[in-house]
């Protein structure tokens, strides 16, 4: 029964379809500020499932597709 309660607190706090994420929308190519941390790279570094905003090499840098 707990887990039950649990589950129904989680599916309640969830994020709306249209609930806006709270990301700043950007015209310009320059820097941007997020709170979403970017992941590691894959083997071989950044591929086609890679975002747009990159990813971390194993020394920290940012690779993009």
């Amino acid at each position: 029964m707990k887990h039950l309660a649990v589950a129904a607190l989680v599916m309640s706090t969830a994020c709306a379809p249209g609930q806006d994420p709270g990301l700043p929308t950007t015209t310009g190519a320059g820097p941007t500020t997020t709170s979403h941390t970017l992941a590691p790279c894959p083997a071989g570094g950044p591929d086609a499932t890679t975002p747009a905003a990159g990813c971390l090499d194993p020394d920290g840098i940012v690779l993009r597709p």
